[in-house]
This record gives C-alpha cells, sequence and structure tokens, in this order.
C-alpha cells in the first residue's frame, strides 16, 4: 500500500523515490521519476484502481467461500482479465471453477435436447458430479426434473410389464397403453430398460396378432410360417400354443417340401404328382412347390385327355396330332400312362415310313413318300447335283424313268437335257454312249412335249417311273402293316389306288397267262399288256413272267427277220425259247402246227 505522504515525500526528494504497493501476496516495486504537475492525477488513478482490486478481492473472496453462480463466476474472471491478474491464485480458483461449469453445461444441454442419448444411471452421474462443483449451475434444476421424470416413468413402465418368467398375452398391458408410454417426454434421449422392454412388450403383441391372422388364413405362405416361428423364438414366445401351432404347420410343410423337391427333380409318374399334390393340399400352406407341381399336373391331365381321345378315335387321328402329342410328352417332365401308347403309335409310324420309303422313293430323289405316290407328269426333283456343274452326273443321282434297282442301269453314264437341266441314264432315255458323245444338244421327252416337237431318240418312248416299283405283295404287306397301325396314315390311300391298278393288271395279265397253253396269244396284245404294266407305280406279280415272254418273242422275231433277210443260215437249230416263240407267232398268223411257210 501506497500512501499519498510516502508518494509526497519520494516527490518531495528530487523527483525520485521508490513505491511498493503490497497487494497481499504479489509486490509491485516501481522507480519513477513524477512530474509535480501529475502526482494528483496519478494519485487519484491509484487510488480507484486500488479500490476496485479491493471490490474484487472481497467478491472473490465471497464466492469462493459458497457456491456462486457460473455467471458471477465467469463475470469475476472477466474483471480479473481486465485487471490483468495472470498470477492471482483466485483468479486461477476462478478459472477452474468456471471451465468445469461450462462443460458440465455443455453436456447437461445436450442431454436435455436429445443429441446425446445416454442412461439414467449417466444422467445421475452427471448430476452428482454438479455437486462436486462449487457452483449454481443454471440447468442443473432442468437435468434434474428430467433425472426425477424418468425415474417415476421407469417405475410407471416396469408397473405396465409383466414380471412372470413365461410372457403370456393375456397378462400384457394394452398396445395403447405401451404406445401410450413410449410417446411420452420423459424418456427421450435416455437409454432406459424399461423402454426397451416396452419395445420388446409391443413386438410380442404385434407377433400374437399376426400369428392370429396367419392361423385364420386358409392357405398362408411357408415362408411367412418359418419367419413368424424364427421371431417367436427371437421374441421368447415358443412356449406359445399359437408358436407351437405354427411351428408344427412350418416343420410339416418343410418335410413335404424335400420330398416335392426329389419329385420335380425326376420325371415322376402322373399319379405320383398327383398324389403329392393332394397331400400339399391338405397341409393348408402356401408353396412354390405345390405351384409348380399343380401346374405339372395340369399340363399333363390335358395333354393325356387329348391322347386319350386320340387313342380312341379309332385310327381317325392323324400322324401329325400323334407327332405332336409325343413332343409335348417330351417336353412334360411327367410320366403320363398314354405316352407309352402314344411313342409306340409314333414309332411304329417311323418305322412304317421308313420301309415305305425305302420301297417307293427312289435314292437320289428329294421327294417324300406322300409326294412319290401322288405326282403325275413332269419328275420330280432331285437331291444330287453334277459336281462340276456339267458332264457325266453320278449315277445315284434319280432317274425319273428307271425305278434305280437295276445296277445294269444305274452304272450307266447319264445325260442332262440342255432346256430344264434334268439327266437321265442313257439307256433310259433310248441314247447309247457313242450316239451321246456325238450329240451337241439333247432335249428330254417332257421338253418336247412341251414344244410340240417329236421325241428324237424312240420309239418306244420311255415312260416315266415316279417311284422304285415295289412288288404288288410287298405293297399289300405295307397296307396291311399301315392298317394295324390306329392312325390316318395319308400315304395309305395313294398306295391302296396304286395297289388296286396293279391288281387289275394282274388279273388280266393272269388271264393273258392262262391263255398260254390252249391258244395262241396275238403278239400285239402281249405287247399292249405289259406295256400297261410298265405303266403302274406298282409291280404286279405277273409282269416279269410276261417279260420273259415277250423277251423270248423279240429274240425269235429278230431271228427270223434275220433268217429271211439271208443273214442267217435257216438250218441252224433254234433255242428252245426261240421254238416256243416260233410257235407262238405261226399261231398268231393263222398257221396251225408251224405249217404257215417261212
Amino acid at each position: 500500500t501506497v500512501s499519498a505522504a510516502h508518494a509526497a515525500a519520494a516527490v518531495g526528494a528530487g523527483g525520485r523515490g521508490s513505491l511498493s504497493c503490497g497487494c497481499g501476496a504479489s509486490v509491485l516495486r516501481a522507480t519513477v521519476r513524477w512530474p509535480p504537475s501529475l502526482l494528483g492525477r496519478f494519485e487519484a488513478l491509484l487510488s480507484r484502481r486500488l479500490a476496485a482490486r479491493k471490490r474484487w478481492i472481497a467478491a472473490v473472496e465471497t464466492a469462493l467461500s459458497g457456491s456462486p453462480p457460473l455467471g458471477e463466476v465467469t463475470a469475476l474472471l472477466g474483471r480479473a482479465e481486465t485487471m490483468q491478474l495472470h498470477d492471482d491464485a483466485r483468479a486461477a480458483e476462478l478459472s477452474r471453477r468456471a471451465a468445469g461449469g461450462e462443460a458440465w453445461e455443455a453436456r447437461a444441454a445436450a442431454m436435455l435436447a436429445g443429441k446425446a442419448a445416454c442412461s439414467l444411471g449417466a444422467l445421475q452421474a452427471h448430476l452428482r458430479a454438479a455437486g462436486s462443483l462449487p457452483l449454481r449451475l443454471p440447468q442443473e434444476a432442468a437435468l434434474r426434473a428430467k433425472e426425477a421424470g424418468a425415474r417415476a416413468w421407469a417405475r410407471e413402465a416396469e408397473g405396465a410389464l409383466q414380471g412372470a418368467a413365461r410372457w403370456q398375452p393375456s397378462d400384457a398391458a394394452s398396445e395403447e397403453k405401451l404406445r401410450s408410454l413410449l410417446r411420452r417426454p420423459e424418456p427421450a434421449g435416455l437409454t432406459l430398460p424399461a423402454a426397451e422392454s416396452l419395445s420388446r412388450e409391443l413386438e410380442r403383441l404385434g407377433w400374437v396378432r399376426e400369428a392370429a391372422a396367419l392361423s385364420e388364413e386358409p392357405k398362408p405362405r411357408l415362408d411367412a410360417l418359418k419367419e413368424a416361428t424364427s421371431r417367436a423364438d427371437l421374441l421368447g414366445l415358443s412356449h406359445l400354443p399359437a408358436a407351437a401351432s405354427l411351428e408344427r404347420r412350418a416343420a410339416a410343410a418343410s418335410k413335404w417340401c424335400g420330398r416335392a423337391n426329389n419329385a420335380l427333380r425326376r420325371r415322376s409318374y402322373l399319379n405320383q404328382l398327383q398324389a403329392l399334390s393332394a397331400e400339399g393340399a391338405a397341409l393348408g400352406v402356401a408353396t412354390e412347390q405345390l405351384e409348380e407341381i399343380d401346374e405339372r399336373v395340369a399340363s399333363a391331365a390335358r395333354w393325356s385327355e387329348r391322347a386319350r381321345a386320340a387313342l380312341a378315335s379309332g385310327g381317325s387321328a392323324s400322324v401329325e396330332e400323334a407327332v405332336a402329342l409325343a413332343t409335348e410328352a417330351a417336353a412334360l417332365d411327367v410320366t403320363v400312362a398314354e405316352e407309352g401308347k402314344v411313342k409306340e403309335l409314333v414309332q411304329s409310324h417311323e418305322l412304317w415310313a421308313k420301309r415305305a420309303t425305302g420301297a417307293f422313293v427312289k435314292r437320289g430323289c428329294g421327294a417324300s413318300l406322300l409326294e412319290a405316290l401322288t405326282h403325275r407328269g413332269e419328275p420330280l426333283e432331285t437331291t444330287a447335283e453334277s459336281e462340276d456343274g456339267g458332264g457325266e452326273q453320278s449315277g445315284t443321282t434319280a432317274c425319273c424313268f428307271c425305278t434305280g434297282n437295276d445296277a445294269a442301269t444305274t452304272s450307266k453314264f447319264m445325260i442332262g437335257c440342255d432346256a430344264c437341266d434334268r439327266w437321265y441314264h442313257g439307256p433310259c432315255v433310248g441314247v447309247d454312249k457313242k450316239a451321246a458323245d456325238q450329240m451337241t444338244e439333247y432335249v428330254c421327252l417332257f421338253c418336247c412335249r412341251k414344244s410340240g416337237t417329236p421325241y428324237k431318240y424312240g420309239p418306244p418312248e420311255p415312260v416315266p417311273k415316279m417311284t422304285r416299283r415295289p412288288r404288288l405283295r410287298q405293297v399289300a404287306a405295307l397296307i396291311d402293316e399301315a392298317d394295324k397301325i390306329p392312325l390316318s396314315i395319308p400315304e395309305v390311300e395313294p398306295m391302296r389306288r396304286l395297289m388296286s391298278e396293279a391288281a387289275a393288271w394282274q388279273a388280266e395279265a393272269s388271264g393273258v397267262l392262262e391263255q398260254e397253253g390252249s391258244a395262241a396269244l396275238p403278239a400285239s396284245k402281249l405287247l399292249s399288256v405289259i406295256a400297261a404294266g410298265e405303266a403302274c407305280e406298282v409291280e404286279p406279280e405277273a409282269l416279269p413272267a410276261l417279260r420273259k415272254v415277250a423277251a423270248q418273242f423279240l429274240a425269235w422275231q429278230s431271228r427270223a427277220r434275220a433268217v429271211l433277210s439271208g443273214e442267217l443260215s435257216r438250218d441252224e437249230p433254234l433255242a428252245p425259247h426261240e421254238l416256243e416263240a416260233e410257235r407262238r407267232l405261226l399261231a398268231e398268223e393263222g398257221g396251225e402246227g408251224g405249217g404257215g411257210g417261212e
């Protein structure tokens, strides 16, 4: 403390002096030179500052002796900053208390605003921390009110919860009451065990409601049953009858699904799938496996109905219908009783068609069996083509003037028409190899007919052969076999018609052959009958015999003409068949017993 007298004495001593100002624990010493005019003003300033510091010290001592408000401590610290009392111990204590209070207030504000979720214990610990701070905190009262409200709410919530170890829906509070407790502001921002228990209680009540709805559904989904039983385990409700019932239904349906999956992975019989479908429907649970089985059963049942109708049609079902049924049966993934019969029908027809095609359709011909049986007029297209676009064709190319069965013909050269580009065996169209090599152009019989010009390489003109000319008995066997297949085969009728033509010729030829030993047969009649037989697409059985007779006659005729022309000696003995031909010729000319002259 610097007294005015002391300062005046210092100034009176020549303007120099040593001033000491005691302020408790701190001492300020200064050597000053005082202008005489400023001494009064300085003394007044020092007096004011000294008085302010005394008031601050008194206020701080009062504050530190009790629990001042946080705002008062903060204000005292501000005054200490203004008076530059950084080293004052009282200022340091104020700073410590202010920092603790501000940190406590910040956390309290977060708790009250719900920004920092905490437990009730943490809230109570924070309130206890306020007691260690000798301060009156602004938000302490609100926080204590929140703590009291939370404790009261927790007691009320505990009262609404069951205390039994095994939860029962009948003992639970209403959902509305539980929700109203959760909506109240007391637990906001707090992690309270009672709130979690209330939420769990609500989940349990919700499960009970959902389980009742599932039980009332006629066909609940299996995944819904499994989810409900799983939630029951998590919520501790497995002891409830509803949970046990749902678990039994889910287990039974799951076991059935395992068997259904095994049946769906393989090609099961229709009756097995129908039994599985009935069993699955009786469970009263909707599953993907049941839907797939029902779909397969429905498809197979529709197919079975169509197949039974086709099998019971008495042969009116078409081949196309049977083939379509067999194709659909392969895609059903179900074995149906009628499937074997349908497949047998289709296979029987395929084998028959293969044999019939081999009998009628010539090698190298691209026509179908039905086309070969019904085609008339120009020749059918062939599948073989010239390797170099010209020259000789392979003998495997179908020629419309032969059956393709005679190796003596098919091994010969082929000649192409310059007008239509079709190819024929040279011998079949009356052209020999020498003539073919010398000619510059060849026009076939069909193109000559179109242009109205005569065919150059006859007579006789070649006769078209659209089929391989199977024997009559072979065709009859094919028709008998087809009649035993209960299908409407389109090739049978034209085949039957061709067979009828051959049979009619056969009857006429049989009459001609019967005349052989009793009466003379005119050569013209013989050749006419043979020509009619050659025109048949089915070869009659008598045709080879008549061909032999005609060959004998023509050989004898050629020999006789040679004799008459002097090219052959009359005395050369005739062969037996020539003698027979001579006898027939003489009989035709009216000579009896060969006495008709040369």
